[in-house]
């Protein structure tokens, strides 16, 4: 099966694989392990959650959700949850290895196809979408150079091995067309994964890496109104909002507040962190919790326009 290749270089990181290792290398300086919030006590890190904005707008983002995985063992598959941006399915899986200047990240094609057979034997969830999206790319990206910066010395070099699930913004449940029990792919995918995180524990064989942005304003967006900065500062507010919402652990309790609130503000971690909780809720050992750990937001005066981004830990309880 023909690998999908890296396609943002070397507009957004440079092509040649010594230079794209020193750039990443960098990067992770940009932000010290002790300038991020420390972690809940009794907790364990399951996994982070990632911008996948341009590199060129703000790596310290980046180095803040990747950083806490340089203190931990590295993990032997990682679930990738992007967002969908050129997919018309909710939900989906690619089967296909990616290549990029860092070298073959391989896809864990059994694990890929058993998700997609427990949530849906028809298998509807495979969709050309993930050729050339960046919120898997980008991941991937700091996953292998993650593996070759690692301190461990008998862990550098390990290859990548992921699992790529682009995710949509159910909008149907947040605009009210469907009810929680209608939701019915969604409820089967949140199984599969409970049962993936059985077979591969979370926060030791397996890491997920939320990748999504925040909010996105302006007339880039098509809305009807340029960005001001009372709004920026009341979406700031609105955000605090919704990452105190995901801090508590409930899928439900998360999509709801979307669903009272609306999204009229764009943002594109819905299905990602709402599967994820979701998965969390049907697990023995307790709910899963969303730490954000860093916020920015990035307007752009030309266009009147922004975009939010967080960096965050995926939390756990302790045994």
């Amino acid at each position: 099966m023909t690998a999908l290749s890296a396609r943002h270089h070397p507009d957004c990181y440079p092509s040649d694989p010594v230079q794209t290792l020193a750039f990443f290398r960098n990067a992770f300086a940009s932000h010290p392990a002790d300038e991020l919030p420390a972690a809940p006590k009794k907790s364990s890190l399951l996994g982070v959650v990632t911008p996948h904005i341009d590199f060129r707008v703000s790596l310290p983002a980046y180095a803040a959700a990747f950083r806490p995985l340089m203190e931990t063992p590295l993990a032997e598959t990682y679930l990738i949850l992007g967002v969908g941006h050129r997919s018309h399915l909710e939900w989906n899986f690619d089967r296909r290895d990616y290549v990029t200047p860092l070298g073959r990240a391989t896809c864990a094609t059994e694990i890929v196809e058993s998700l997609a057979a427990e949530a849906d034997p028809a298998r509807h969830f495979f969709h050309e979408a993930h050729h050339g999206e960046h919120s898997i790319e980008f991941a991937l990206l700091w996953l292998q150079a993650l593996h070759q910066l690692h301190p461990a010395q008998n862990e550098k070099g390990k290859p990548v091995r992921f699992i790529p699930l682009l995710c949509g913004g159910m909008h149907d449940y947040v605009e009210g067309v469907a009810d929680w029990d209608d939701l019915t792919d969604f409820h089967r995918l949140s199984r599969a994964l409970a049962d993936l995180f059985k077979t591969l524990p979370l926060g030791k064989k397996l890491r997920v890496i939320v990748s999504i942005d925040g909010c996105h304003l302006g007339p880039r967006f098509q809305h009807p109104f340029r960005v001001t900065p009372p709004l920026l500062k009341a979406t700031a507010g609105w955000e605090e909002m919704l990452w105190a919402s995901a801090a508590q652990g409930d899928a439900r309790q998360f999509l709801d507040w979307f669903r009272d609130e609306g999204n009229d503000r764009y943002f594109d971690g819905v299905g990602a962190l709402a599967l994820l909780l979701a998965a969390g809720g049907l697990m023995e050992n307790g709910k899963f919790a969303i730490q954000r750990t860093f916020y920015e937001q990035w307007f752009t005066e030309r266009d009147a326009s922004a975009v939010t981004y967080s960096s965050g830990r995926v939390l756990g309880s302790l045994p």
